[in-house]
């Protein structure tokens, strides 16, 4: 069930993760660098990245909107996967930087972050991340947009990061420093395993992959309540960005008149149009059955 101001929340979803990234990110790298703090600085990384994926969100959505022409008849959908496996490669990119980075300061034994202040920007940002996370989580599951679900999932690993940074705190204190570097290398496995997964799933979408079979159950439960439908002749669909292409056939009456058959093909579609959310395009195809 979608609110009245879903449309509107789709439409600067990216803006919104974009401003509140660079904020955030901007008073994290400042406190980062006055506290010395490596995991606060591995914070600030991600939230780097999530300032990418605002911005592939942004002009990533506003390509896949763009209705069919006749060079991409199947639409610009697959932007959002592509954006989704670019931002998977600034991750593991970031996962690099940030581990040699933290391995160098175990090294070199260097001192880890002791101030109050400190514990208190890290909740800080956990908090105004959480936010952005719920924010954008609610409007990529509205829409099923693959984009803005990946960057979604990011601003969760920064809150889980920008918490992490209380016990290099608290390490610190308690004179065992090399908690927070140990703390930003932990960091990385986040970064890591969660970009493999975006950049699984972008390949995945790539390569036309098939609906879940829940998803052809229900399609075909719609498809025969139609009347005038007698069976089901084949049944296709794919997801493409955000969006599902359906293409079918049925069986009709062979009784009736051409004319008859195509109001039942517009039938099919219109109900799956309405009944189903994230529908790209429909394609009926009629067959008359003796049988």
């Amino acid at each position: 069930m979608r609110c009245s101001n879903c449309n509107s929340c789709n439409t600067r979803v990216g803006w919104v993760g974009l401003v509140a990234s660079v904020l955030i990110g901007a008073f994290t790298i400042f406190m980062g660098v006055l506290s010395n703090s490596k995991a606060l600085m591995a914070v600030s990384l991600c939230l780097g990245i999530d300032i990418a994926t605002a911005l592939t969100v942004i002009f990533g959505l506003k390509i896949s909107s763009k209705p069919v022409d006749l060079e991409h008849p199947y639409g610009h959908g697959k932007i959002e996967s592509v954006a989704v496996g670019g931002i998977s490669v600034l991750l593991i990119l970031s996962a690099v930087l940030l581990f040699l980075s933290s391995v160098k300061s175990i090294y070199h034994g260097e001192e880890g972050p002791q101030q109050i202040i400190t514990l208190v920007v890290a909740f800080v940002i956990a908090l105004a991340t959480e936010i952005k996370y719920r924010y954008a989580i609610c409007v990529g599951r509205h829409f099923n947009s693959p984009a803005i679900i990946s960057h979604a999932e990011h601003a969760r690993i920064d809150v889980i990061s920008a918490l992490a940074v209380v016990i290099a705190v608290i390490g610190a204190r308690s004179g065992l420093h090399f908690i927070d570097p140990l703390i930003a290398i932990f960091e990385v496995g986040h970064i890591f395993v969660a970009s493999m997964k975006m950049l699984k799933s972008s390949i995945k979408s790539l390569m036309d992959v098939s609906i879940s079979d829940e998803k052809i159950s229900s399609i075909k439960n719609i498809v025969s309540a139609v009347n005038g439908v007698r069976d089901i002749n084949y049944l296709r669909a794919r997801q493409i960005g955000r969006h599902i292409w359906i293409d079918l056939s049925v069986f009709i009456d062979p009784d009736i008149t051409i004319f008859e058959g195509k109001n039942i093909s517009e039938n099919v579609k219109n109900y799956l149009t309405n009944k189903l959310e994230s529908i790209g395009n429909v394609q009926v195809h009629f067959l008359s059955n003796r049988t």
